[in-house]
């Protein structure tokens, strides 16, 4: 029998798949969730395994139980925890293109490969430990084997792609909940199709998967009570699907112009319709639909669990359903189109979406790293390094660095308020101060102890700063893009500052000018501005300082930040004093911070910010300064989830 001649375009888009995915291996780092899931590796008892590593986690074993003995045989580096998901993302590639060509023609296979290997949905999970791109591969196998079971005439070997079917379909089951719930789409999409010599058969088949899964059922009852990650996930709005058709085609106005000239391209030079390929259009479109409206209306109305991640496992049937109508092109057109198709991808995937930047800095390693260089860089100097990660997951870092730094940990100093925060400063010797991953309210305490900055470094969520007592002279730049204080004692009046002048009186010690708030003044200075002409982009931080004098036990004062919209309150908060300065104390610091990002609203010319101190008790104390400053703040903080 001749051999058969090898399909190059095919090998192309997979070495270009393979080549974007395995760039900067083996020094990929682990991702929050990888290191999350190596925490929960390294048990010897299987019993312990599940109860310790697994029960918890919110997914099915099969995954973290694969992770625990991978890395008995290959140990626990980011590298060998990855292979094996890079290896599945190639594959993906190549599942892809057969079943494309199969439920529909070559170009429709190329054309989805070629997007498949080159969008930075599928490049990023496939270099990630966690089960997105090994469901990915359960799915599409268990899906080709299906599809030879069914519809393939010319398979001989139909008991082979049935087993095959149950197997893949039972990893499936065991590797995600989402790709258990697109394997029993799948297994009840093929009782249409069944005739009476197949009937029993494929009953059996789909009896023998949830046979399998049975052993899992006591788990997965335990999981469902503890309520998945409904804590910390949003429910999903009516925006989401848009906001996952940016997200997949990478933000892209290239990319999505791209796919849509195609479409369009596809009803002007359509396949030849047949009865086999309208159904896996059908096929295709549910495929893609049920899992994503199961998981919205079941966020919505019962617990958020619906995320881009749980998408991925039936993306390769959008692809299939958008491409379907174009008809199988001539060699020459496809190696064009494939070319055009990843060309687009990897511009969008390293010069839009920054991949290898953005994705390649991960919060714990390089806090880890950032640390170990700004101790190194200032040698002699003391420092206290407070860390907000958990201690395990940075201790894999420390390890990998042969670093021996003494750290704190914030969760275990439990820091129950502000004030408990600021006696620990107060408490401190040490020359420097880093701060990894701390809030930026509690960096304005920071600051009040060790005022200059020497160091600072941003990526996807995390944020490292490090300070001193004295001036090192870094000559660090610096990341303040908006300031403005209350001028009281000066003729020129901020333009954005108001107040009545005849409540300032002299501080009797100091003779500076001070606000005197009494019973018979609710408000005093405010601060009121358009919020677009500050900013300069949508994740600027935000910071108001008031030191304030003279209050009495009882004050019930408060710090307040609005926002409004053309007159009306979109955002209001206020903070007591009683936050800030305790019983025992006659002054102090009441702050805010926000990042602009975090108000829950899209800011346009229409936003108007104030801030005022709301005397609500009608007290009597002073108010000596009153400052506001906007920071550059983190722009790549959610960049692997949102435009750049």
């Amino acid at each position: 029998m001749p051999l058969k001649k090898p399909d190059f375009l095919l090998l192309f888009i997979i070495a270009v798949g393979a080549a974007l995915r395995f760039y900067g291996f083996p020094d990929i780092p682990f991702m929050y969730d990888e290191v999350s899931a190596w925490g929960r590796t390294g048990f010897s008892s299987f019993s312990e395994l599940i109860q310790k590593g697994v029960k918890g986690d919110g997914h099915p074993a099969g995954i973290q139980v694969f992770l625990n003995y991978w890395r008995m045989l290959v140990g626990d580096t980011e590298a060998a925890f990855k292979f094996p998901f890079l290896i599945m993302g190639i594959l993906s590639i190549w599942l892809a293109f057969r079943i494309g060509k199969f439920w529909f023609n070559e170009t429709v296979g190329y054309l989805s490969a070629a997007l498949i290997a080159s969008l930075q949905y599928t490049v990023m999970y496939s270099q990630i430990a966690r089960p997105y791109m090994s469901g990915l591969f359960f799915s599409l196998m268990m899906v080709w084997c299906w599809t030879n079971y069914l519809f393939n005439n010319t398979e001989k070997h139909k008991v082979r792609q049935l087993i095959g079917f149950v197997v893949f379909a039972a990893l499936s089951c065991y590797n995600h909940y989402f790709s258990l719930l697109f394997a029993f789409i799948t297994g009840v999409t093929g009782l249409f199709f069944l005739d009476k010599d197949n009937k029993k058969q494929y009953l059996l088949a789909n009896a023998m998967v949830v046979l399998l899964f049975l052993p899992h059922i006591s788990i997965t009852i335990f999981q469902l009570g503890i309520g998945g990650v409904g804590g910390w996930l949003p429910k999903p709005g009516p925006d989401f699907f848009g906001n996952y058709i940016d997200f997949i085609f990478q933000f892209s106005w290239w990319m999505k112009g791209l796919v849509l000239a195609i479409i369009f391209t596809g009803f002007i030079i359509q396949t030849d319709k047949t009865k086999l390929q309208f159904r896996f259009r059908v096929i295709a479109l549910l495929w893609f639909l049920l899992p994503f409206c199961i998981g919205y209306f079941y966020s919505v109305y019962r617990n958020a669990v619906l995320q881009y991640s749980v998408l991925i496992f039936t993306f390769p049937f959008l692809l299939f359903f958008i491409f379907s109508s174009i008809k199988a092109l001539p060699s020459l057109f496809n190696w064009l189109l494939v070319t055009i198709v990843l060309a687009t991808g990897i511009y969008g995937l390293v010069v839009e979406r920054k991949h290898y930047t953005v994705f390649y800095h991960q919060p714990i390693q390089e806090l880890v790293k950032n640390t170990i260089s700004t101790t190194d860089f200032l040698p002699g100097k003391t420092a206290t390094i407070l860390i907000n990660q958990p201690k395990k997951y940075v201790g894999y870092y420390l390890h990998k660095y042969n670093s021996d730094l003494k750290m704190d940990y914030w969760s275990e100093k439990d820091f129950q308020s502000y004030i408990a925060f600021r006696k620990y400063l107060d408490s401190l010797k040490t020359d420097l101060f880093i701060a990894a991953n701390l809030r930026t309210d509690y960096l304005i305490l920071v600051k009040q102890f060790f005022p200059y900055e020497v160091a600072r470094d941003k990526g996807f969520t995390y944020l490292y700063k490090a300070f001193s007592k004295t001036d090192l002279n870094t000559k660090l730049p610096t990341d303040v893009v908006f300031r403005d204080s209350l001028r009281m004692n000066t003729s020129t009046k901020s333009s954005y500052f108001t107040f009545d002048s005849s409540h300032v009186e002299a501080d009797s010690t100091s003779r500076l000018p001070r606000f005197h708030y009494s019973p018979t003044n609710e408000f005093g200075p405010a601060f009121k501005c358009a919020l677009l002409p500050v900013m300069t982009n949508g994740y600027n931080v935000m910071n108001i300082t008031m030191k304030v004098n003279e209050i009495k036990k009882a004050n019930k004062a408060s710090i307040v930040v609005n926002f409004d919209k053309a007159g009306e309150s979109v955002f209001w908060q206020e903070k007591p004093f009683s936050y800030f300065i305790d019983s025992t104390e006659s002054e102090g610091t009441v702050f805010y911070s926000i990042s602009l990002r975090d108000l829950g609203f899209k800011i346009t010319d229409q936003h108007t910010l104030s801030a005022y101190i709301w005397n609500k008790g009608k007290d009597d104390f002073y108010l000596s300064e009153f400052e506001l400053s906007i920071d550059e703040g983190n722009p790549v903080i959610y960049g692997l989830i949102e435009p750049l």
